[in-house]
């Protein structure tokens, strides 16, 4: 094929980056110089390229520029990457060409032509490829496709900062969602086409070009398997144990990734949630699951993953999972407009798939139920991982939002499966999972919003299908002869049972704040309103034999936990090393638990007990009946205080892994409104702030409410 000249300007002129006059056979400036003019390159390229990759990708690279070295990378097919000038955005079409690999159907003599399109925007579409290869190509052009497929890239340019990244980008945006359009091949050269490692010779000071080609690679590689099995990886190492933190079977560490390999849009669901967090991370990973001087696997690299725009990946594959998910609950779904997509929650999806289906008898066929089963544990798993990729960058008032519907959805899954399973008692083993990553952040959000939860505490039912054992009269085992649950371990057993006692707390807390609300105003919340001849009807007062029932149940559950609870590293007085040699020592103790799951599960009982404490009712009867009685209460509140905030720090301090540290937000910030100690306020402040810097978790709105309520004191 023809070609010319790629850049006419002498070597010397495009090193310091001046305009050439092209003079032959030296130029001008050169010459003016007094040094001898290098000569000019004749590195050609093919015309039939149109529009270069940098100029069309341009709106997607981070503000800062780049210098660049003058000579070109060869690549594996024998081209040559040309230089480009600090500043400019243009880049040659060999470039383009090493990166896309040729078209199908493409002809040499039309994209010749003046006016022809870039092969970028006559590709044919081919709907049998994933449709995250076409969210690439529209990502790198402005133009809208000649296709039927529209893309909507509004809101890409806002503000770069951590919290408007993940709100601000828009999805891409298909006109049928369902089956939309695919370019047929587009990057699968990107992977065996590889570019070379030979870098060009330049100034030291200036990064070669092989640097700026991983610039455009690593955003090229969008739905590719290398990615696809980065951000899987990512999940598996660090998010997994997250959802497995009361599940010693790692459902979601082991389990889902393999099932992820034939149900695309938990594929899609991972990748969504790995993404926005190594966006909230900018890319960095913790190097406490790898090695000190082994090499990382090839999968644990990615290039240039601090440049990487990862909310706007997470947004496309969450917006690719939640389509592929709605299509695969039903075998008639045809389509579904985009903002629905994007509005229907992986709740709320799930519940639908759920009221398709049929309560069926137990006589149906072993086959049938498992392959139910099976489906069910993956549209479930799907659905936690995708709320969790909703919260994490959520404070937790707003957490009540994204997991609405939660109660009806596992009361349906109870109802179909009572028919289908031979153990009617028992979830199938991802249900029962997701079922307790579920419960767990609804009391905590529960809490934090001063809301009764949204599972029935009453439902005994549906907690024993979870693999608890609570008798008719609500009262909890941990003995082993008692387990539902036969896969669980006694620590899993014991975390599980927890779960359930807090969110009995929650709901008293609840309650008691409704009762008082209503003491208070004159009128029930609930009730509607009645003749002023009639007296109000109050909700009753949480009694102080409920009060007293909550606390027994606490008592018998420590009682029965097994040795592995027992912390196995305990400082009292740990000294400040930092401020050596003058020993001072810090105010809390460090306490280390060898099993991450009883470290955050001692800590969630610490926090029951201080919640009990701190909302006693009051008894007319038993209660104090003098001053100093009273005074004498109150001392021994504040003992009580001071030990479970003491303790719950303490567990904090002794850094477990980050699935207990997860869930210790809504805890700090409870024991941070107890103390006075400015040194222990700003040891609660750096504990919220760390597990932000360290884990990706949004803790600023907890740090400015602590900080708001300890200055009006």
């Amino acid at each position: 094929m023809p070609g010319v000249p790629s850049n006419k300007a002498c070597e010397r002129c495009k090193k310091r980056h001046l305009k050439c006059d092209e003079a032959r056979p030296k130029c001008q400036r050169c010459t003016n110089a007094g040094v001898d003019c290098p000569g000019y390159v004749q590195t050609r390229k093919f015309i039939d390229q149109g529009a270069s990759v940098r100029r069309r990708y341009a709106p997607y690279q981070e503000s800062h520029t780049k210098p660049h070295t003058c000579k070109g990378t060869e690549t594996t097919a024998g081209e040559r990457l040309p230089s480009q000038h600090s500043g400019q955005h243009s880049a040659g079409p060999s470039q383009a060409h090493s990166v896309l690999p040729p078209t199908t159907g493409l002809r040499s003599s039309e994209s010749s032509q003046p006016g022809a399109h870039s092969p970028t925007q006559s590709m044919r579409v081919n709907a049998t490829q994933s449709p995250i290869r076409m969210n690439a190509v529209n990502l790198m052009t402005h133009q809208s496709m000649t296709d039927t497929t529209s893309v909507d890239i509004t809101g890409l340019d806002q503000s770069r900062s951590t919290s408007s990244r993940s709100a601000g980008h828009s999805p891409l945006i298909f006109n049928n969602a369902t089956s939309p359009h695919v370019l047929g091949n587009a990057y699968n050269g990107v992977r065996s086409r590889p570019p070379s490692s030979h870098t060009a010779s330049g100034s030291p000071s200036q990064p070669s070009e092989r640097d700026e080609f991983q610039d455009i690679f690593s955003e090229l590689q969008t739905g590719t398997e290398h990615e696809t099995a980065f951000l899987i990886r990512h999940f598996s190492d660090n998010l997994g144990p997250w959802l497995d933190i009361s599940d010693s079977t790692r459902f979601f560490e082991v389990h889902v990734p393999i099932r992820a390999i034939n149900d695309p849009f938990l594929k899609f669901a991972i990748a969504a949630l790995a993404a926005k967090h190594l966006g909230r991370m900018k890319g960095a990973k913790s190097p406490a699951s790898g090695g000190m001087f082994t090499s990382p696997a090839t999968m644990e690299i990615y290039p240039n993953a601090t440049q990487v725009d990862w909310f706007l990946k997470a947004t496309n594959y969450y917006y690719i999972a939640a389509s592929r998910m709605n299509s695969a609950i039903s075998e008639a779904y045809t389509s579904v407009s985009s903002s629905a997509i994007l509005e229907e929650s992986a709740i709320q999806i799930a519940s639908r798939w759920l009221s398709l289906q049929p309560q069926q008898s137990s006589s149906i066929a072993e086959e049938a139920a498992s392959t139910f089963s099976r489906k069910a544990e993956n549209i479930l798993a799907a659905s936690t991982i995708m709320t969790m990729y909703k919260i994490l960058d959520e404070p937790a008032e707003n957490w009540q939002s994204h997991l609405s519907g939660i109660k009806s959805l596992f009361d349906t899954l109870l109802e179909v499966h009572s028919g289908t399973s031979s153990i009617p008692c028992l979830l199938p083993q991802g249900a029962r999972a997701a079922f307790w990553n579920l419960a767990r952040l609804d009391y905590l959000s529960a809490y934090i919003n001063r809301v009764p939860t949204q599972f029935d505490q009453d439902n005994f039912s549906l907690w024993t299908a979870a693999g608890i054992s609570i008798d008719e009269s609500g009262n909890i085992s941990l003995d082993a002869k008692d387990m539902i649950d036969k896969a669980l371990s006694p620590e899993d057993l014991a975390a599980n049972s927890l779960t359930w006692l807090v969110a009995k707390v929650i709901n008293f807390l609840a309650e008691s704040k409704k009762s008082q609300w209503e003491q208070l105003t004159g009128h029930s919340s609930s009730d509607p309103p009645t003749p002023s001849s009639t007296p109000p009807t109050f909700t009753p007062y949480p009694s102080t034999s409920t009060w007293l029932k909550l606390c027994f149940d606490f008592q018998s559950w420590f009682e029965g936990l097994p040795e592995t609870f027992r912390p196995c590293l305990r400082l009292d007085h740990p000294k400040d090393l930092s401020k050596l040699p003058e020993i001072v020592y810090l105010p809390f103790p460090e306490i280390f638990y060898g099993l991450t799951s009883c470290a955050a599960t001692m800590q969630q009982y610490h926090f029951g007990r201080l919640a009990l404490s701190l909302n006693r009712p009051p008894d007319a009867v038993s209660g104090p009946s003098t001053a100093f009685d009273r005074l004498q209460g109150y001392r021994e509140l504040m003992k009580e205080t001071e030990y479970r905030g003491r303790e719950i720090c303490g567990i904090a301090l002794g850094r477990p892994r980050s699935a207990a540290r997860v869930y210790t937000i809504p805890l700090l910030f409870a024991v941070g409104q107890c103390f006075e100690n400015p040194e222990e306020r700003q040891i609660v402040v750096d504990l919220l702030r760390g597990i932000e810097a360290d884990l990706g978790w949004e803790t600023s709105v907890r740090v400015q409410k602590l900080q708001a309520s300890w200055a009006q004191r």
